[in-house]
């Protein structure tokens, strides 16, 4: 049983690094045409010559918290590779640190790239593209979305942020379903890349050993980007046609056994 996206177009946003990144690289060896997008134009650019020789990719600069920038940047992608059938949405920026310090600026900043932009960028691809075609929709939520994580791991911010991701994703799936739209969400526990400090599925921040990881079921409290990427690719896929409004936990078990 293989995971297919042969001629089919498919976008990553966050792609130059972490989840974004890995997602991009399976949804291309498995034959999509992908439109990587990200924030930083030279360093979207350095991760799609990466990727190369995985697929078919493309770079495009976009920072999702500017929402107004959003419409035409999916108008060139349509017009450059084709109608969209896939969306993978992993930009997000993280700021740990205790509530009480919390500064509004820090607020609307990770709420507007993680909350607002997350929306605008798939109200825009369904708009323009998967309103009269259908297609899948793979948010990049947390499980500091859906329970409390102790500081400096994260913050209210983005907690809140997070949370949004997983209400929006029920929402959209409620509202577009009858369009053929499929939305969905994965809730990593944490995930080992240079974004989040840890390098290493074994390490916590810092590189220290997690000290909570000889409760958890799995062994690690840390996914690896490709772990997360081979769920997104299969909740896009036709082998999950009846999958949507659902949240998949990805974290080893330790929510289960109350981590």
């Amino acid at each position: 049983m293989n995971i297919e996206f042969t001629g089919k177009v498919a976008v990553v946003t966050g792609a130059g690094s972490g989840i974004g990144f890995a997602c991009a690289q399976a949804l291309a060896r498995s034959g999509a045409v992908v439109a990587m997008v990200g924030r930083n134009a030279e360093k979207i650019q350095k991760a799609a010559e990466m990727l190369k020789g995985d697929g078919d990719v493309h770079p495009y600069a976009l920072d999702i918290a500017d929402v107004d920038a959003i419409p035409a940047v999916v108008e060139k992608i349509r017009g450059d590779l084709g109608e969209i059938a896939v969306l993978i949405q992993a930009a997000g920026v993280m700021t740990g640190g205790p509530g009480l310090e919390l500064t509004p600026a820090e607020w609307d900043r990770v709420l507007g790239t993680n909350a607002r932009g997350t929306f605008f960028m798939m109200q825009q691809v369904v708009k323009q593209s998967m309103a009269r075609h259908g297609g899948s929709i793979l948010n990049i939520a947390s499980m500091a979305g859906i329970r409390g994580m102790v500081p400096p791991m994260c913050s209210a911010s983005y907690s809140a942020s997070k949370g949004a991701v997983v209400a929006i994703t029920m929402q959209a799936a409620s509202e577009w379903g009858h369009m053929g739209v499929r939305v969905n969400a994965i809730a990593p526990g944490g995930t080992a890349s240079f974004n989040t400090g840890v390098v290493s599925p074994h390490e916590g921040p810092g590189g220290n050993p997690p000290p909570i990881t000889n409760y958890v079921p799995s062994g690690r409290v840390m996914n690896t980007p490709e772990e997360i990427a081979a769920a997104a690719a299969f909740l896009c896929s036709d082998l999950s046609g009846n999958t949507t409004g659902q949240v998949m936990i990805i974290d080893g078990g330790a929510s289960i056994v109350g981590y």
